[in-house]
């Protein structure tokens, strides 16, 4: 049985590159939409300064997953770690596009295979509606999730979530998600 981590949310920084790394290289993955490829750790890798300073100071496109240019929500990158090792990742996106309204949500989260069954996702995303709290003016968030997923589902009720629907999944044909609020002020 794994030992609890006691892990904290920091913003990215160069002391944990080497792990987040180690990481990619074990299967995490910053988008469960497009998984990390050989040649993106590699790049990643070689300039480890320049992604940090990304990390924090995201460009203001995005690549879709159909492949075209668009508009990118601001968001804020928080890793989770324990020491110097990199554990997961926690996004938060300051508010909704439409594109994100369907599919998306306000935060996202992943954690590195080899520090899943730890119960660090239910802390992560907890930590990360804090941070939500206390940096932006939101009353509730929108979280989405595929209904393969039963573990993320469970973080998010967990973590308050209410389902407010189930929806097809925008861009992988025959899939389905649920989309979920979490309350961030008590009204």
């Amino acid at each position: 049985m794994s030992r609890p981590v006691p892990a904290s949310l920091v913003r990215p920084d160069l002391r944990y590159m080497a792990s987040f790394v180690e990481a990619m290289r074990e299967g995490y993955s910053r988008d469960n939409l497009r998984p990390e490829t050989a040649d993106t750790i590699a790049a990643i890798a070689a300039e480890p300064e320049a992604f940090v300073r990304q990390q924090l100071n995201p460009p203001t496109t995005i690549v879709l997953p159909d492949g075209s240019l668009g508009d990118r929500v601001p968001e804020s990158q928080l890793w989770c770690v324990d020491g110097d090792a990199f554990l997961g990742s926690v996004g938060v996106r300051h508010r909704l596009n439409p594109m994100l309204e369907a599919w998306g949500g306000h935060i996202g989260y992943a954690v590195r295979p080899s520090a899943r069954g730890r119960g660090l996702a239910s802390a992560m995303l907890a930590g990360g509606l804090d941070w939500a709290r206390a940096n932006l003016p939101l009353e509730r968030v929108m979280l989405t999730v595929n209904e393969n997923n039963p573990a993320s589902i469970r973080v998010i009720e967990k973590n308050g979530g209410v389902l407010r629907d189930t929806v097809p999944h925008p861009w992988v044909p025959g899939d389905a998600g649920r989309r979920y609020w979490i309350a961030l002020r008590d009204t």
